[in-house]
């Protein structure tokens, strides 16, 4: 039972509703920038909330709503063309809140016999729809993209070197090595350090014109190493690359890996959504045979922060990477799996809910349909740039779209001086981003299932003008 202190739960759940209406109806009438002066956000905090007398509910439920809605990038704006931080469906706030209320220990299936299972069978729907078998394969949720390539190294790390798990880098009798893009997400560098490899580890092959990384020059990173004593363990395939979505062509890097015998892991995080549409599995091909995914439904799939997802080949990697046995846990069920026996986390969040609330909300095709409308999105926005004389940089089929103009190229103006007076008029949120190590371009990125034409054609409006103004 809840503990409601003085009775005025209801209330204060009626507060929240009010938010909720407000982002559902009056999100479209406010802009996604915030003009938000550090000194003036914490003064208004530490004025609202002294902690020297009890504050109602209710009350506090709404004040802090406020000042979420005042000093926020709203990434539930349809104009916020982000990070990949979108908006989430309708469900998946109803499922936090479900969470929240029954609090169950995911990390043991005895304390959350329903949490578990219910999770188990939303990531075996998911996992089945890159062509891994339930039967034989692992899943688990993390806090998000970073926690699941994190677990992917370590797994990989103590499949393919024997001592690992007891004795560390210490045990290895050389450098080990784990090859990405040089376009790839920068968490591998943070997990190198962490896992005791160091940076050194990570070795950076350059991509191809197009923003992929390509076999031969894989190989060709490989051979070197291995002549020089070091140790390749690790691949990563990055499917849809943060700067600019490029795919990977995961099949012919799983060639490579599958004759030098190293471990490959797709970094899907974001693009990872895209092989729940038919019509885009041709760029997904390959993914069946890496011996590890990463996918985060808090990114395409719209769901709240954080929804990360580790999918493996190798449940027996895993088991011996994080297994602990201790007097102090119930003893497991016969069938079943504690999923602290097979995660970095011990204690964890029920944090599956939303994503199996969200697709039976949506079914699989309400689902399709909130993907293709994005990638429509996508396409219309590159069509209305080159209509407006800018010049696409990117070729992905993925709603991300970077571009330049002649006048940046010519070096009259700048990426960073476009972003700048864009944001600067609070219309519209972009950024800039470095291709190929150092050329500048804008970067867009369709994060929200209802944007719509109209508000491209704003964000066009508000680019024309920042690049009139800069000129």
């Amino acid at each position: 039972m809840l503990q409601n202190g003085d009775g005025n739960l209801e209330r204060a759940l009626d507060a929240v509703r009010v938010q909720a209406r407000w982002l559902d109806v009056e999100v479209n009438e406010v802009e996604p920038v915030p003009v938000a002066p550090p000194d003036e956000v914490r003064a208004a905090i530490a004025e609202a909330f002294p902690f020297d007398e009890p504050h109602d509910l209710a009350d506090l439920a709404g004040e802090v709503g406020d000042l979420l809605r005042r000093w926020t990038t709203h990434s539930t704006h349809p104009r916020y063309f982000g990070l990949f931080n979108p908006t989430v469906h309708s469900a998946s706030v109803v499922a936090d809140a479900l969470a929240a209320i029954y609090n169950p220990q995911v990390g043991g299936w005895s304390h959350g016999p329903a949490a578990n299972e219910m999770e188990r069978h939303t990531l075996n729907w998911l996992m089945r729809q890159f062509g891994y078998d339930p039967d034989r394969c692992y899943a688990n949720y993390t806090s998000g993209g970073s926690e699941a390539n994190h677990t992917a190294v370590i797994a990989a790390l103590v499949d393919r070197l024997p001592g690992f798990a007891d004795g560390g880098a210490r045990a290895v009798a050389g450098q080990p090595r784990m090859y990405v893009s040089s376009e790839s997400h920068h968490s591998f560098v943070k997990i190198a350090r962490a896992c005791g490899i160091g940076d050194s580890a990570v070795r950076f092959v350059p991509a191809d014109p197009s923003y992929r990384m390509r076999g031969e020059q894989l190989a060709t990173a490989i051979d070197a190493d291995r002549r020089a004593g070091d140790i390749p363990v690790l691949v990563v395939a990055t499917v849809g690359t943060t700067g600019c979505g490029a795919i990977d062509p995961v099949g012919e890097i799983a060639e490579v890996c599958e004759r030098e015998k190293l471990w490959l892991h797709a970094d899907a995080a974001w693009g990872g959504s895209g092989v729940i549409l038919p019509e885009l599995s041709k760029q997904f091909a390959g993914l069946d045979r890496t011996d590890s995914v990463t996918w985060d439904a808090h990114k395409w799939l719209s769901v709240s922060m954080g929804a990360g997802m580790f999918f493996t080949r190798h449940p027996q990697a895993v088991e011996r990477s994080f297994g602990i046995h201790t007097s102090y846990v119930p003893k497991p069920h016969a069938g079943t799996i504690d999923q602290y026996q097979m995660t970095m986390q011990w204690s964890r969040r029920f944090i599956g809910l939303k994503v199996l609330m969200t697709i039976a909300n949506l079914g699989v095709e309400g689902l399709r349909n909130s993907l293709r409308h994005q990638v429509r999105m996508g396409d219309e926005l590159r069509k209305r740039l080159g209509e407006a004389g800018w010049i696409m940089a990117n070729d992905t089929p993925l709603p991300l779209v970077c571009f330049t103009h002649p006048w940046i190229r010519e070096g009259s103006i700048t990426t960073k001086q476009i972003v700048r007076l864009v944001l600067e008029r609070r219309r519209a949120w972009i950024s800039d981003v470095l291709l190929g190590g150092d050329v500048p371009f804008v970067r867009t990125c369709i994060t929200h299932f209802d944007t719509q034409p109209r508000d491209l054609e704003i964000l066009v409006q508000e680019l024309n003008l920042a690049l009139s103004t800069a000129h």
